[in-house]
């Protein structure tokens, strides 16, 4: 579609169909499953009609769930507008490589990018539109969980290993095949948690924020990245969600960023645990104020945002810009003209876990070991005849690592 056919499909939408396109549910409230839907949409009170609304989803298994949903909710939609299709491709979608921390010890951006290019093409043989990577929160506190997620304690291979995922999941564009549009997170300093505690307060200062939390983010927008997603923490007392110098200011003003900008799950309802927003509704108005162009899973833009246009404190302008670029995103994804984005089960099961991406893995596993001591054991010499593995992991799955994916 062109610019113009866009603007006039946001002519044809209604208030209620715009903010809509601004909210992201969990795919179990859009499919048909063995799981009640109506609990999270009575926990959420929300109607049929809003649901029909919806612009994205996430969390869904394969291919034929994707397709599924998407079917769904299209036929749901007065105006059969596509759903994005989001997922936490992390570390592999089903051919797994090692943890973003080990690739990262690598030392080598062109093994990162080709292990992102892998799982890029398998999530997209799933219908995977939208992958939330690549993670480059500096982290110097290894009690934070989540720093198996990024490279570390340096912000120059945390640079570079995001602009490498970013390249890895976008390739040469979003027309092409085998690409996902990819969301840089979490923005800013989520790996400076006071205690390495998750969802912990961050205090730094501004120089050193500047010379070694944000030089990762803006390394990865100045790479083009599509999305970005603000992280849960609070930053020198506020949310950075919706800090206004982080947001506006840094992102928006001094980087010139233009892209879509999507809440953490729940974040916004989650205002009220951090103090800033009295009630859901204000904290949908928070969440305008300060850009986030598109809620994921929690409700208060669907369930206030009309009442607050009414009141004058939202403008339609907002709403408009909002999502005009969550539209804008869908067509250079191609979802108009094919929703599916080629993907299908027959090319989930061809091209997942295939032989060619089960040697990146391997190749990549080998780049990433790292011998701390070695009191002459290696190498093996010829009268080894077998090695014995013991332990919790000898027998167990969870070596993966956190955020596998459908690993």
């Amino acid at each position: 579609m062109t610019d113009q056919q866009l603007q006039d499909l946001l002519s044809q939408m209604t208030l209620e169909e715009k903010i809509g396109q601004m909210s992201q549910c969990n795919t179990m409230l859009l499919a048909d499953t063995a799981f009640d839907p109506t609990g999270p949409a009575t926990r959420h009170n929300l109607s049929a009609e809003q649901i029909a609304m919806i612009g994205s989803t996430l969390n869904f298994a394969c291919a034929a769930d994707a397709i599924a949903a998407q079917d769904k909710q299209m036929a749901a939609h007065r105006l059969h507008i596509p759903m994005l299709m989001m997922m936490d491709v992390i570390h592999g979608y089903r051919t797994s490589f090692p943890t973003l921390l080990g690739v990262a010890s690598s030392f080598d951006p062109d093994l990162m990018e080709d292990c992102t290019r892998m799982a890029a093409r398998e999530a997209y043989a799933s219908s995977v539109h939208v992958t939330f990577s690549p993670m480059v929160d500096l982290t110097r506190d290894p009690r934070w969980g989540r720093c198996m997620e990024g490279a570390g304690e340096d912000p120059l291979l945390t640079s570079r290993m995001g602009v490498a995922q970013v390249k890895g999941f976008q390739g040469d564009g979003l027309d092409q095949p085998d690409t996902l549009a990819a969301c840089v997170k979490h923005f800013a300093a989520y790996g400076g948690a006071e205690g390495g505690r998750d969802y912990n307060t961050v205090e730094l200062s501004e120089n050193a924020l500047r010379e070694y939390y944000l030089p990762a983010y803006k390394a990865c927008i100045d790479a083009g990245v599509k999305m970005l997603m603000p992280s849960f923490n609070s930053l020198n007392g506020i949310p950075s969600t919706v800090n206004p110098w982080l947001m506006q200011e840094v992102l928006r003003e001094e980087w010139g960023f233009d892209g879509t900008v999507i809440t953490d799950f729940n974040a916004l309802q989650e205002l009220l645990t951090h103090g800033v927003a009295a009630d859901m509704k204000e904290a949908a108005l928070l969440g305008m104020q300060n850009g986030s162009d598109i809620e994921m899973v929690s409700v208060t833009y669907i369930k206030y945002l009309a009442e607050l246009v009414a009141e004058g404190k939202v403008s339609m302008q907002a709403i408009d810009d909002a999502c005009l670029k969550v539209l804008r995103l869908k067509n250079e994804l191609g979802l108009f003209e094919d929703p599916y984005r080629n993907g299908s089960p027959e090319k989930e099961a061809a091209i997942c876990l295939c032989d060619e991406h089960r040697s990146i893995a391997r190749r990549a596993a080998e780049e990433s070991a790292i011998l701390l001591k070695n009191d002459n054991l290696l190498p093996f010499n010829s009268n080894v005849k077998s090695i014995a593995l013991i332990g919790p992991f000898a027998d167990n799955n969870a070596i993966r690592g956190n955020w596998a994916c459908h690993g």
